[in-house]
């Protein structure tokens, strides 16, 4: 039941004593850091706004009263620790766990040959193509943004089947709700306070926040552009294994994301839950 109660039920829940779903909470938090995080840095360079984060969210949680603070409270956090990181990287090739440890760029580039449109829109829209470019591409697999958001899928898909990249999130048929995830992606919102916006109702859906993570790697790989196909054959190599092919779990292995503690201190007569994020260096998954 966790899982469908929002946020801020599970903040008023532990509030009144329910360690429990403090825990719940702490972990859904440590999640939406990790998409953040790791969709606009990368997993290597996202990993201490990511901890950071986790550790002033468990620090301050005690002093928010309100549950209509939350949510702003906690993104303010990961906010400032990303302004101080570089906010977004507009490029990158890191091999990760969910690339096969391949480079992302030559994967995308074997997708390209499978599947030329998908791939073709994703460049435009991901890269330096005008509005007018990526309209056009879109406009067959039914506009912008939801052709975009289409090719997207498509593109897991291919790479899910034929390059064994583990995506969990690859629908056939896209939720409407997340058109505009490709522009949240490609950093091609209308104002930062669009991207803010976005960003806050991700919180409220885990399900999507482990997409953004899954990909991330991929679409800063297409922000900088992917390379040629004299390029990609230079780089091929062969497929390592995963260190822990059992280790599946979004944002880390079952002990690894988060250890949130629901414990109580009593002040004064008064019952204050205590909620301790312990981010360790099993917070990424795979992170070696």
């Amino acid at each position: 039941m966790s899982g469908t109660r929002s946020s801020q039920v599970l903040f008023r829940e532990w509030r009144g004593g329910d360690a429990t779903s403090g825990q719940v909470m702490a972990q859904r938090f440590a999640h939406w850091y990790y998409a953040i995080t790791t969709s606009r840095l990368g997993e290597t360079a996202g990993r201490v706004p990511c901890e950071t984060s986790c550790a002033q969210f468990g620090q301050g949680i005690v002093h928010v009263t309100e549950a209509r603070d939350l949510v702003p409270w906690a993104h303010k956090i990961v906010q400032d620790q990303l302004a101080t990181a570089g906010n977004r990287a507009d490029d990158g090739d890191e091999p990760n766990i969910y690339t096969g440890n391949q480079r992302p760029k030559v994967l995308l580039s074997k997708s390209r040959v499978a599947l030329p449109a998908e791939v073709a829109l994703l460049e435009a829209a991901y890269g330096k193509a005008d509005k007018t470019r990526v309209d056009e591409l879109a406009a067959p697999m039914g506009g912008n943004p939801l052709g975009v958001l289409k090719a997207r899928y498509r593109v897991k898909q291919w790479l899910r089947d034929n390059e064994g990249v583990p995506f969990e999130v690859a629908p056939d048929n896209p939720i409407l709700d997340r058109k505009p995830l490709p522009m949240y992606e490609s950093a091609k919102m209308a104002t930062p306070e669009e991207e803010a916006n976005f960003e806050q109702w991700m919180i409220s859906d885990i399900d999507l926040c482990k997409d953004i993570a899954e990909f991330a790697h991929f679409a800063i790989a297409l922000r900088g552009g992917l390379p040629s196909e004299a390029e990609v054959a230079s780089q091929i190599v062969p497929k390592a294994a995963p260190d822990d092919p059992d280790e599946e779990e979004f944002g880390g292995s079952n002990a690894g994301i988060v250890a949130a503690v629901g414990g109580v201190t009593v002040v004064g007569g008064m019952v204050v839950l205590a909620l301790i994020v312990l981010a360790t260096a099993a917070f990424f998954l795979y992170f070696k």
